[in-house]
Formats: C-alpha cells, structure tokens, sequence
C-alpha cells in the first residue's frame, strides 16, 4: 500500500487537472468532498444532532464546503463557520450569515470573504445561494479579554469567544488545514484548534487532522483529535508517524480517482499482509536442518546472559535450522539451553569478548548462512575495538544489533567504512542508538523518522530497522515501509533482543536483507499483540514474545491481518 509525500501527492494532482485543464480541479473536489459526506452521514446517524463543518480558506476548506452542501440536501441540519486568515493577529468576534431568511449580524462580512482557490470559492457561493447558514470569525475584539490559562501549563481553559460556536454542535467536521502545513499553527486557528478539543464533540477531519505535518507526523503547535479522519486518494506518511498518529482515530480512504503514484522516490509503503505473506520462506517435506541454514549469534557478557538467550532461540523459533552462540566463555558457562550450540569465546576481565575471539569467531562464520552481533555485548572498549573488527569481515547477511550498533558510534565517521559495502547487512537501532550513528539528537530522529532511517541506509549501504511505534524500515535506494504491527505491551526489556533473533533467523533461509527485515518486524509485532489480546499490554515478557513466534507465523499463513490494516480496509470498503 504505497504512501505518497505531500509533495508526491501535489504533483500527481497538479499532473492530473493540467491533463485535463481546469474544471477537473473542480471535478476533484466534488468527489472528494462527496466521499467524506457518506463518511460524515454514517457517523451522524448513528447519533443525529446540528453539524458544524469548520473551515479554512484554502481546498481543505473548500472540500469542508462540498461536505456541508451534500449534508444539508441530505436533510442534516448544519452551520459552516468559515476561519479568515487575516485573523491571525490579536483581535476576534464572530459574524453570521442570514439563517431561514432571518438576518443576523454583519451578514455582509461572509460574502466579501474570499476563499483562497477559485474551486473554493465556487463552493462557497452555492452554500450562500443555498442559504446554510455560515458564520466568519474576523477580527472585533481583544484575544486577551477572553483567555483564562491554567497557571501551572499554560494551557487554555476556556475560550467564550469560540467555545460558544460548540453549544448546539454534535458532530464538528475539521476542515481547517490540510496536507502540506509545515509552520505552526496560531492566533485564531489555534483557538479553535484548542476549544474543539475542549469541546468533547465528535469529530471527523478532512484528509488529516488539522496541525499535523502530512509527512513527519510531528504537530505544530497544535492539533485536532479527530475520531475519524477521511484522507483521499492515498494514506498520508504523517496518519501512520507519532505522535500525529495519536490523532486521527478511524482512518476511511476515498477513491477521487487518482492514477497509481508515479515510481519516485522516496517510495514509502505500508506492510500488508499480502506482501509479508509472499515472503515467508517454503519450507518442503523433505527438508533437514540444513535446509534452512545456520547462525552464528555473537552476544552477551557479564550479567547479561539473557539477551544472548533470547536472541539465539529466537533465530531458531523463526525456522533457522541452528544456531552457534559465541559468548565469553563464563557466560557460555550460564547457559543451559539445549537447543543452542555455545561456543566458548576469550573474555576480558570484565566478562566480556576480547580481541583473540574475532579469531576463532571468524572460522566460525564459515560455516553459517548468516550472523547476528550485538545484544548484551557490553561496550567494553576491548570488545569495542573486537566488534568493530569482527564486522568488517564479515561475509555473510548480518543483523547488527544493540552494543554492536553502540560499537560503531564509538568510531565517529569513520563509521561508515566500517561495514562491508555488500548490502546484506541489517542495523536495528532504536532512536538513541541512531541519533548516536548520525551525530544528531534523539529529537532530531524522532522529528522525522522515515528521513532518519533513510540518511542512515544510505550512510552505511545498509537497510535500517528504526525500531519504535510503527517501526520504520528503510534501504539506500529510498525503499521505505511502515509496519502496521505491535502494541505498548512490548516495551519490555529483550523484546529488541528478540526482534535481532528473528530477523538473523530469516536471512539465514537466504530471504533477502530488506525483506527479512519487513517480514521480521511484522512477526514480531503480531506476536506481540496476539499476546496483547490474551494477556493485555502490561505485563509481557521477552519470552513470551519468543514463545508466540510459532503462532505469529501461523497467523500470518492465515492471512489474519493487524489492527491497522482492518481498520483501513473496513473503510475503504464501506
């Protein structure tokens, strides 16, 4: 399910409504606006009450405005209340339109308000010719007269000015701003923005909740709650990414017709079921356990026995047909795991790898179908210097994980030559441990992750598992996926541990780096939340996810989808 960029999506548009002049812009807008009306109408239904459509003066507004058309000749009784940019400075009232031939005040004022795009515009004048009643927030008085903060937050309140608008209101559409906001949101929009919030009310957004960035998720000062979010054509980057996720509640996609998204870059998409199933590994009758490879799983040190556990079993409950364990030799000691084969590695004195086991793990490479270094290593400068060693030569697919991750940022830029420039290698970090591989904040990864995990790929030829909520995996040539799966449940320590286990067990049965790295984190997180559904999402063990491979696999066999993926497609089909 391919998910365009603002700016991928404003081409295609712009493409489109040239090949078939300007009225199509009109044309696009009507089918738009239409789609989120059916949306609107089955959510209104089910509690019928007065509708406010609140709307900007850009085409996010002007679909707010086909919305309110289609409700209104479908008996609904609603009110558009349109917000002027020029009220961007100090001062606000509000001024209504004439309502079942009843004057209101300063009804002159909706009609000199122009809307921003000719396609708005045109819709606004059907509305005032079919007499809904609108009302324009314009400047009047003082912004300070009417706010009340919390003394401790700063948060507002109250808002009499704008939370009367709400008195009367069921169901509120939020049709202020769409794709492509980047500055922050202030003065009036903000204000509504915060009282619709406050409000309680029900709310669906136009294409994506006001105030979110489409791109990045991230929010601009502030941004709508919405309980639905109708976007149109194709999901937006933004509706999957933290924390914008958070605010869009059901996702309904409408058809406006669009043509598919040409092949530019980056090409983001979301894991399906469909995809993640085609690259299970087959597994025939007569196989043996050489059939489905072997793997050299390099971790743990001093107290830290477990996640070297964790991470070989996992590569075997994933279908790896062995798994090698090279472990300090104390360690090695602690581990009582039949099915693993330990191979006892020269320590230093603080119980980790030292310099001379790069030697023996090295012949040991040869005679496996894939690597994994990494978890509880320990950044022991000695082991420091004997990971970064050990991965340069490696070979074979690798999953470089935790302290190997670690191991590398020591290097500085060097980093980036470290790696052997093959592409079959797997990096797993979570934020810190990125924000470390590209010498910028936790912050800055988190701002935009598909970016980060993409700068990253591309420093080290490599594709990047950038773990977190809605994982982001990425390649160097801008190949991007979003993973629909996991709960708040796994964040619990050795579920990364596990997450290394699963993927190293996939290349090791020869799946390719990038997809090994899709499928496994899909595995991993619908273990997670076919836990979640048994168990709830506190209390999960990194064993218990280890445990439920098996039955996520199953799962997956049976084409049962995630949470995410069934809400989109139950509102793509209604």
């Amino acid at each position: 399910m391919r998910i365009p960029t603002t700016k991928q999506i404003r081409s295609l548009e712009k493409d489109w409504i040239e090949a078939f002049d300007s009225p199509w812009g009109q044309v696009l807008m009507e089918i738009a606006g239409r789609g989120a009306a059916m949306r609107v109408l089955k959510m209104w239904t089910e509690s019928p009450g007065d509708v406010l459509v609140l709307a900007g003066t850009g085409n996010n507004g002007g679909d707010g405005l086909v919305v309110a058309r289609y409700l209104t000749l479908w008996g609904v009784p609603v009110t558009v209340c349109l917000i002027d940019r020029k009220t961007e400075g100090e001062q606000l009232s509000i001024k209504s339109s004439s309502k079942g031939g009843q004057a209101l005040a300063e009804s002159d004022q909706i009609v000199d308000l122009r809307m921003a795009t000719q396609e708005g515009q045109v819709n606004k004048d059907i509305l005032a010719k079919m007499n809904v009643p609108m009302r324009v927030i314009d400047p009047a008085s003082m912004l300070s007269e009417h706010r009340l903060h919390d003394s401790e937050s700063g948060a507002m309140l109250s808002d009499p000015v704008i939370d009367q608008i709400f008195f009367d209101t069921t169901l509120v559409i939020d049709a202020i701003f769409g794709t492509g906001l980047t500055r922050d949101v202030e003065g009036v929009h903000r204000r509504v923005i915060e009282a619709v919030n406050r409000s309680g009310k029900r709310v669906i957004s136009i294409d994506i909740p006001s105030g979110i960035n489409s791109d990045t998720g991230q929010i601009n000062g502030a941004a709508i709650r919405a309980d639905e979010t109708v976007t149109f054509g194709y999901l937006k980057p933004g509706l999957l990414c933290y924390p914008g996720t958070n605010h869009k509640g059901h996702i309904s996609i409408v058809d406006i017709g669009l043509p598919e998204i040409p092949d530019n870059l980056p090409d983001i998409n979301l894991s399906t079921i469909e995809l993640v199933r085609e690259m299970l590994p087959i597994r025939p009758a007569d196989a043996h356990k050489g059939s489905f490879g072997h793997v050299l799983c390099v971790a743990g040190s001093e107290g830290m026995s477990g996640a070297a556990t964790l991470a070989g079993l996992s590569a075997m409950r994933t279908g790896a047909g062995l798994v090698y364990l090279a472990a300090p030799k104390s360690v090695s000691q602690q581990i009582s795991i039949q099915e693993l084969i330990c191979k006892p590695m020269p320590e230093t004195t603080s119980g980790s790898l030292n310099l001379e086991a790069v030697k023996k793990m090295k012949k040991q490479l040869d005679v496996v179908q894939a690597a994994i270094v990494g978890p509880g290593l320990s950044t022991d400068p000695e082991t420091v210097d004997a990971v970064c060693q050990l991965l340069s030569e490696i070979n074979c697919p690798c999953v470089v994980d935790a302290d190997a991750l670690n191991a590398l940022a020591t290097k500085g830029e060097a980093n980036k030559n470290i790696l052997p420039d093959t592409g079959e290698f797997v990096l797993t970090p979570h934020p810190k441990e990125l924000s470390r591989l590209l010498n910028c904040s936790t912050e800055d990864i988190q701002k935009d992750r598909i970016k980060a995990a993409i700068d990253a790929a591309k420093k080290f030829n490599a594709v990047v598992v950038l773990k977190g909520a809605m994982t982001v995996i990425a390649n160097w040539n801008e190949e991007v996926f979003i993973n629909p799966t996991g709960n708040p449940g796994m964040a619990t320590a050795g579920a990364g541990d596990v997450l290394a286990g699963i993927i190293g067990g996939l290349l090791a049965q020869k799946v390719d780096p990038m997809q090994a790295a899709i499928l496994g984190v899909y595995i991993h997180g619908r273990a997670g939340d076919l836990l979640s559904e048994q168990l709830g999402d506190a209390g999960l063990l990194a064993s218990d996810i280890l445990q439920a491979i098996p039955i996520a696999v199953t799962s997956i066999k049976n084409a049962n989808r995630s949470r995410l993926e069934e809400d989109i497609l139950d509102a793509d089909a209604s």
